[in-house]
């Protein structure tokens, strides 16, 4: 230390750097703050993502752009605060549902970006009370301006898929099986309008349903029969029996088809129904003989014999009595005896029927 005149000190060039040193720390300690404030609170929101944020516990607004919230009374939802928005979707292929979020949790993030939205298949029923089984897939994509909306919902993704399905349902349902192929685009236009109608109905005060806070852009389904006889076996339906699915398909085949075409289906039918038949009978675990004529695979005349095993009744019914006469001569004037007819030991023996067990 040394004093200078006029009773100045000089306290030396270290004394000087150790307060340099000093403002220095200081300040790099004020930079190191203020840059990890500002990379903790700069949110990359814009068109593919945004960020829901409160003030005082109340909505303030979705973030629209890169942004840095430099006031801290401003929060971003997010942990456990994060809205739940979830959907069901497929996979790649098409055969694996699946629930999808557009949040993700750890920094709140919400998807902007369009989703597809594929609730499972469901049965519906035509006006002809046919049953089809229905897959759908909706476009859709979260409206900015209406963030509030789903952020507020508890089952925002069971809302959409009951909605999607219900509206379907109802415009298939006012169509015939055979209509829903011609009129698909027809049906697929007309739900897309619903859709859109409730999320922006032209008349605000009388709205035609919830709004989900999205914007719909493409509504699509596809369809396969479900048949009432499906896994059925011929014993469960037997013999000359037919569901009316079978009866509804086969009046469609025969009235766009021609007299010799019409010919044709219906000798098969004959000879499927003569097949089932004899498959009916062969399990009741006895000799059962049948012929050419009786399977109708030939239309040659068959030629009985008079007696032996297995011969039917003759053609007219039951045998009819024998009539004789007896005494009186020629004079007409004897009696007349009512004789049975014979009995046949073919008939006679499976008319017995099945045998009994003792």
């Amino acid at each position: 230390m040394i004093w200078l005149p006029g009773g100045g000190v000089y306290c030396g060039d270290f004394a000087v750097m150790e307060i340099v040193a000093i403002v220095i720390a200081v300040l790099l300690a004020v930079l190191i703050i203020f840059l990890m404030y500002r990379a903790a609170r700069t949110y990359e929101a814009g068109a593919h993502a945004t960020f829901i944020t409160t003030k005082g516990g109340d909505f303030y607004g979705a973030l629209r752009a890169p942004i840095t919230l430099w006031d801290p009374s401003i929060k971003v939802l997010r942990d456990k605060h994060a809205p739940d928005i979830t959907f069901l979707t497929v996979d790649a292929s098409g055969s694996e549902s699946f629930e999808r979020s557009l949040v993700v949790r750890r920094t709140g993030e919400i998807s902007l970006r369009v989703n597809v939205c594929a609730p499972r298949p469901f049965v519906s029923r035509t006006s002809d009370k046919r049953q089809l089984r229905i897959k759908t897939r909706v476009a859709f994509q979260l409206d900015i301006d209406r963030i509030q909306i789903p952020t507020q919902m508890q089952a925002f993704g069971a809302t959409l898929a009951a909605r999607i399905e219900n509206l379907f349902d109802n415009a298939i349902g006012e169509h015939e099986d055979q209509e829903v192929f011609a009129k698909q685009n027809e049906i697929e236009a007309r739900v897309l309008r619903q859709l859109q109608d409730i999320e922006f109905p032209a008349d605000p005060t009388r709205p035609t349903g919830m709004p989900l806070g999205v914007k719909f852009y493409e509504a699509i389904f596809s369809y396969e029969t479900v048949s009432a006889t499906a896994g059925a076996g011929l014993g469960d339906r037997g013999p000359m029996s037919y569901a009316k699915d079978d009866l509804d398909d086969l009046a469609d085949m025969l009235e766009k088809a021609d007299g010799k075409t019409v010919d044709t289906l219906m000798r098969m039918l004959e000879l499927q129904t003569r097949q089932n038949i004899v498959e009916l009978l062969c399990k009741s675990g006895g000799l059962v003989a049948f012929t050419a004529q009786e399977l109708g695979l030939t239309e040659v005349p068959a030629v009985r014999p008079k007696s032996g095993v297995n011969v039917m009744n003759p053609t007219g019914g039951e045998p009819k009595p024998v009539v004789v006469q007896t005494g009186g001569g020629t004079g007409g004037d004897g009696t007349t005896t009512v004789v049975a007819a014979p009995v046949d030991p073919a008939a006679a023996y499976y008319g017995l029927g099945a045998p009994k067990k003792h």
